[in-house]
């Protein structure tokens, strides 16, 4: 019985039936991690005998965590999430000696619901940028193709997620960062309304758009997470009926790769197939991309002022935070005029056209090359910044609804593309009922070729942008 491979909801299944322990989980997992991490090292700092000593305390006392919703499953911690007594360094040189004393809140109510943690999932330098690599702990790669990107910022979790070496993974999403990772590895990544995980920490009430989420192998997965995240079931059950849905693979005007453009028609035309009534249609997101820039870097401005001139920080993230410093009174009250407007925009599109859902492309571009630090060309479109090739996410972030990106097909090569669901703000539920449908019509995505992996030369692999 290949416990690392079930989805997590067997999992648990099986666990709380008593037909498998929380140690031979995690042994399952231990193996798979021991598989893969060689090549994709997606949990870069780990700390197996201590997930051991829990998983044998929870199989030895029945009672222990007992109704715990997630007793004895297994995860990782993203290493921007502060764990007590373990280093997390938010993937910066800066940090990297950092141990902090106490839970991140996100943390400390996950291990209260009974997941066993194995350790950190990496992720870029303080978040920025949707491809992982750090100089801390080096370049996070997609199993499906090491030569190519796992994406980002919660790139570690996808890949941990997609190897079989956690049953759930925990996130965070600004500009896409558990739907990138989603897309480019076969996942489901889900970013929940604004405001609606109480253990997220809101550093300033004018950011609303960070937010934390679950990612799963399933629909059904991600649900079980999202439920013991805001303590509150959420079912899987496939929404009845034939959905009404907004369709544009581009949002009206982004530039997208050709399989990028082709796998979303393709899903949208599948779904029509299937009875759905798919109508093509967008809301108006106008001014969305300069909204999200700029409250972008209000929020590393109010973080992370001090390292604005500390050249151990990637120049990304610095521009980020001197962007956030020479943002002026009228700018920013413009910016947080432009959300209310692109909030309100956005309940009314699904209001007025009574779409229950809209369909888009999760990302622009299929998994690309490890070396290139970000895309600076879609389809003949030069793009000038490192955020630029992420809009297709961005700019769905910034209405503050709910959304996700869901497996539904492959590139001519065999890598993973998702295609990002997106709701009205406070649907989250009826979302994920949408996604579990779909998921019944596109079928299970299949897992990477683990066996491959662990049999790869590493000498053959291509460094990342740091060498």
């Amino acid at each position: 019985m290949d416990l690392a491979g079930f989805p997590a909801t067997e999992q648990k299944a099986l666990l709380a039936s008593g037909r498998a322990s929380c140690r031979e989980l995690l042994a399952a997992c231990r193996t798979r991690a021991g598989l893969t991490e060689p090549v994709v090292n997606a949990i870069p700092t780990v700390d197996w005998e201590a997930a051991e000593a829990l998983a044998g305390r929870l199989d030895d006392d029945t009672m222990l965590m007992e109704g715990a919703p997630l007793r004895g499953l297994v995860t990782a911690h993203k290493d921007l999430f502060d764990t007590a007594g373990m280093r997390t360094t938010y993937g910066s040189p800066v940090f990297a000696d950092h141990v902090p004393a106490a839970d991140a809140p996100l943390v400390a109510h996950l291990r209260r619901c009974g997941l066993v943690s194995v350790g950190k999932t990496n992720t870029p330098e303080f978040g920025k940028g949707s491809h992982t690599f750090n100089p801390v702990h080096g370049l996070t790669r997609n199993p499906w193709n090491p030569h190519l990107s796992a994406g980002g910022s919660s790139g570690g979790a996808a890949v941990a997620l997609a190897c079989g070496s956690v049953s759930v993974a925990c996130g965070s999403d600004l500009g896409g960062s558990l739907r990138n990772p989603g897309s480019f590895n076969g996942v489901v990544g889900f970013r929940p309304t604004s405001g609606s995980i109480s253990h997220d920490v809101v550093q300033d009430p004018r950011i609303r758009m960070p937010m934390s989420g679950p990612m799963g192998r399933t629909v059904a997965d991600m649900a079980v997470l999202l439920g013991a995240m805001t303590d509150v079931e959420v079912s899987a059950t496939p929404v009845a009926g034939k959905p009404r849905v907004a369709f544009s693979p581009d949002l009206g005007d982004l530039p997208l790769d050709p399989e990028v453009r082709s796998a979303t028609q393709r899903a949208a035309d599948v779904l029509a197939d299937a009875g759905w009534d798919i109508v093509e249609a967008y809301p108006d997101l106008s001014g969305a991309d300069l909204c999200f820039e700029d409250l972008r870097g209000l929020s590393m401005a109010l973080t992370s002022a001090d390292l604005a001139d500390d050249e151990r920080v990637k120049a990304t993230a610095r521009y980020e935070i001197g962007l956030g410093l020479a943002l002026g009174a009228d700018r920013l009250s413009e910016a947080a005029a432009a959300e209310d407007r692109l909030r309100d925009n956005w309940d009314r599109f699904f209001a007025v056209g009574r779409f229950d859902m809209f369909l888009s492309a999760t990302s622009q571009v299929p998994p690309f090359p490890v070396g290139l630090e970000w895309i600076s060309e879609i389809d003949g479109v030069r793009l000038d910044h490192y955020t630029h090739w992420m809009r297709s996410c961005s700019r769905i972030t910034v209405p503050g609804g709910p959304s996700m990106s869901l497996p539904a097909g492959f590139t001519a090569n065999g890598l993973p593309i998702g295609i990002q669901l997106s709701g009205p703000k406070g649907h989250d539920h009826s979302l994920i009922a949408l996604a579990a449908a779909a998921e019944e019509v596109f079928g299970p995505c299949p897992p990477p070729d683990v066996g491959a992996l662990a049999v790869l030369d590493l000498s053959s692999l291509p460094p990342g942008p740091l060498g």
